[in-house]
């Protein structure tokens, strides 16, 4: 039977150079479906995302992957057009739930994480970048049980168990504690509202009273 192994691949004779792409979010978003002003907005604000990105990789030291990809969700999640941080759009409650995950191909003993059900970190991506990094550490801490990030004693007292503890999906509160401990920005959840989405949230509970479909139709999503 041949013997496997591994073998590196060969040096490329041409340096690769990295590329960057975003996009603005999924479903039916489509010119004919905006108006020429929102067509327009939304179009600049992605060229805008793009080129401060584009600035931001030619600093010096220069960012890894990593640094360049959350830095460019950051700015997605800062921009209120878009589903995601400040802009997100509303829960069937009205309230607003936010996620964020990151994934590497290598260099790091997670490779990747996920944090959901947050509705007071300003930016779940930089919370997803922080989980990532920082298991190269959790999952060495603790007593090598995969708890939660905060335990109790018999006491009933809450202490930290030594960061994410090796799990590479959190939520909600937990989630949070960590963001807390980590220094990662909080805010309060008035801070995702926009006026646009809360009406397309209103607009789709009538929607669905006259018995319309809220959120599926073919034609709007």
């Amino acid at each position: 039977m041949p013997k496997m192994e591994y073998a590196p691949l060969s040096p490329s004779p041409r340096p690769i150079r990295p590329r960057l792409i975003i996009h603005g979010g999924a479903g039916n978003i489509l010119p004919s479906n905006l108006s020429p002003t929102k067509h327009h907005a939304f179009t600049s604000a992605l060229l805008h995302i793009l080129a401060q990105t584009h600035a931001y990789q030619t600093t010096s030291p220069l960012p890894t992957a990593l640094d360049a990809a959350t830095h460019a969700v950051t700015l997605l999640e800062n921009c209120p057009l878009f589903n995601s941080g400040h802009g997100a759009v509303f829960t069937r409650d009205g309230t607003n739930e936010l996620e964020a995950s990151v994934m590497v191909s290598r260099g790091l003993k997670k490779r990747g994480v996920g944090v959901m059900g947050l509705s007071h970190v300003r930016n779940p991506v930089q919370l997803a970048r922080q989980m990532l990094l920082r298991g190269e550490t959790d999952l060495d801490s603790g007593n090598g049980e995969h708890r939660g990030p905060m335990v109790a004693d018999e006491g009933g007292v809450v202490k930290k168990a030594g960061g994410a503890q090796g799990h590479s999906q959190l939520f909600g509160e937990g989630a949070e504690r960590l963001a807390r401990e980590w220094g990662v920005d909080l805010v309060e959840p008035s801070y995702f509202f926009t006026q646009n989405r809360w009406d397309e949230h209103v607009d789709g509970l009538e929607r669905e009273k006259r018995g319309l479909c809220a959120t599926w139709d073919a034609d709007e999503f």
